[in-house]
């Protein structure tokens, strides 16, 4: 019976690569997902997800699958890496004063953190790595597509 249903959703995956997606369309969506998981907006990355889908006409499926990459076992390592690349390219690299920064000690009276470079860090990261894994996803895809019959007309390679 598990099998049946493992069936089921493998040829669902399948079909959801494979309906009409061209690969570079498959690997822009899933470099887009890349940068939404490391995306520095808490709680934002449904909505992004859905709004880029929406704006250049994404896979879901493969967004959702990259930008599950921050999900709530690996968040704290994802921003704690977005605010130490921020802070350092702000401020060790750049020379910022961090004077100017806004700090959640300001906003809620807590530690001092700089937003700025939480925001700098996560959004710098995720192009970074977004452009990084752009030619290794198409080589995916290229590889990964070739494994169905060339009957299949919906996807184009």
């Amino acid at each position: 019976m598990a099998q049946i249903n493992l069936e089921k959703i493998k040829k669902k995956f399948k079909s959801a690569l494979t309906s009409g997606w061209t690969i570079q369309k498959l690997t822009l969506s899933f470099c887009i997902g890349i940068y939404i998981a490391f995306s520095p907006v808490p709680g934002g990355h449904t909505i992004m997800m859905l709004f880029a889908k929406w704006l250049f006409n994404l896979n879901l499926p493969v967004t959702f699958m990259a930008s599950s990459l921050n999900n709530p076992w690996t968040i704290i390592p994802f921003f704690s890496l977005d605010y130490a690349f921020g802070y350092w390219f702000l401020h060790k690299l750049m020379g910022l004063n961090p004077t100017w920064v806004i700090s959640l000690a300001k906003i809620f009276g807590s530690g001092k953190i700089c937003l700025w470079s939480f925001f700098i860090g996560g959004n710098i990261l995720g192009i970074f790595f977004a452009l990084i894994c752009y030619p290794i996803i198409y080589i995916f895809f290229k590889k990964f597509l070739k494994k169905f019959p060339k009957t299949n007309k919906s996807c184009v390679l």
